[in-house]
């Protein structure tokens, strides 16, 4: 099955195409401009792997936690070129992502981004299957809170000292990682529900009104 996966809501933004030969992977830059230069980073990868973006039978995409214009634009771009081609759209976590870096080791990993204001987003994942399975919900911590917590498990960050300490080197960008993951066990596909690392300002403006 050849996926297409989108990430512009992570740390390390990426687009990616796993096939049953190979995959690629082109990064996007860490800042606003990964929105701009989506499309042509998909086009790019799509020339590398000699495919038309219709010859894939999935687009993935990480939908949350992430930045507020950043997940947006990949979920609308990614629900764009699905509904134009007719290709099923499956988001994915971006914590749910993030932990299938940690393959082909299995065991528990616990994913872990920043929330900005000193707070993290934690979720505990298995590995033990095809796909990364949560094994509890995620949790908004302080980042001291969450360092003493989980000083002894095994971890993926982003960034990678996000607690205080070396976190397991990522060896691939999230969108590879969900791509692979995608191709090897699809699921069913969803309507583009997005998850932020927190309200925007305009929300938590409304809210203290």
């Amino acid at each position: 099955m050849n996926v297409l996966g989108l990430d512009t809501a992570s740390p390390m933004p990426a687009v990616a195409l796993a096939t049953p030969r190979a995959s690629w992977e082109e990064p996007l830059p860490s800042d606003r401009r990964a929105s701009e230069e989506l499309l042509g980073a998909v086009a790019r990868v799509l020339a590398a792997a000699g495919i038309e973006l219709s010859a894939c039978r999935r687009i993935v995409v990480c939908s949350g936690p992430g930045s507020f214009t950043g997940t947006r634009v990949g979920l609308a771009t990614a629900w764009g070129l699905g509904r134009a081609l007719g290709i099923p759209v499956e988001p994915v976590s971006t914590l749910e992502a993030l932990a299938e870096t940690a393959r082909p080791e299995e065991g528990e990993v616990l994913a872990a981004l920043d929330a900005g204001r000193g707070e993290v987003l934690v979720q505990a994942f298995s590995l033990r299957e095809t796909r990364a399975r949560p094994l509890a919900a995620v949790q908004r911590l302080a980042r001291g809170e969450a360092a003493a917590r989980f000083a002894t498990v095994r971890l993926v960050s982003l960034p990678e000292d996000l607690l205080g300490r070396a976190g397991q080197p990522l060896g691939e960008s999230p969108a590879r990682a969900m791509a692979l993951a995608t191709a090897r066990a699809p699921r069913e596909p969803a309507g583009p529900t997005a998850f932020y690392a927190r309200a925007s300002a305009a929300e938590e403006k409304l809210g203290s009104a």
